[in-house]
């Protein structure tokens, strides 16, 4: 009879170490999807800027970015494992790349508790993940050439005393052949940087293409549009 209750007291404490390591490595995802997810976010000021003054190339450039706000990332790394019980190893909370993300160590505040085992008073669990963050979209090509050939109709009237005719909107300057300020359109060709684009911007998603207007009333970046967030396997 003694030997059957040592048994099951000692299935018992198999039990509870199973629960402590299911509840340890819960709070280790936790911990790494909010990683990603800050290092995401961390973004929104650039992404929202440069969709406003409709930046196509910085929106290209942000949308193959991630993993590169670590302190954010684990600071809410170790806020996610704390309140799933655990915190976050020392050195526990790492950059990865191809895709970028985090990987996050946590071990668990409490232990297996006593049992006929010894030991398991002091036990903890340990666990690891790792999750990273990836793009949705990319722009599409509906964009066209931001800035490249300016606006349309840029004949303008005859020149001043320079005599001939503006140039066509393609120059960076209506008056270019005009000799005067007034010949013609005084910025037919648009920016010459050939980065800026009227908003909205179309992105070619994986669920379809998705126009973003950002001028548009109630206008709310979600940054969930672009970015995925999970787990690696």
């Amino acid at each position: 009879m003694a030997a059957l209750f040592f048994l099951a007291f000692a299935f018992f404490a198999v039990g509870q170490a199973a629960v402590v390591r299911n509840n340890s490595q819960t709070a280790a995802d936790a911990a790494a999807l909010a990683a990603v997810r800050a290092d995401r976010d961390a973004l929104r000021d650039d992404f929202l800027a440069a969709l406003t003054s409709g930046d196509l190339g910085r929106l290209a450039d942000l949308l193959g970015d991630g993993g590169t706000h670590q302190a954010e990332a684990c600071a809410a790394a170790a806020e996610y494992a704390a309140d799933n019980g655990a915190q976050v190893d020392g050195g526990g909370c790492s950059q990865v790349a191809g895709p970028p993300g985090y990987t996050v160590s946590v071990t668990s505040l409490g232990t297996v508790g006593k049992s006929v085992v010894d030991g398991t008073e002091n036990k903890k669990a340990h666990a690891t993940a790792t999750a990273v963050i990836e793009p949705r979209c990319t722009l599409s090509d509906d964009n066209g050439d931001a800035g490249g050939t300016g606006d349309a109709g840029g004949t303008g009237a005859t020149g001043g005393a320079g005599g001939g005719t503006s140039g066509s909107g393609g120059a960076a300057d209506g008056g270019a052949n005009g000799g005067d300020a007034n010949g013609g359109n005084a910025n037919g060709g648009g920016d010459s940087g050939g980065t800026q684009h009227a908003s909205p911007v179309t992105f070619a998603c994986h669920g379809g293409d998705v126009t973003i207007d950002p001028t548009a009333s109630g206008f709310v970046l979600d940054l969930s549009t672009f970015y995925s967030v999970h787990l690696s396997k």
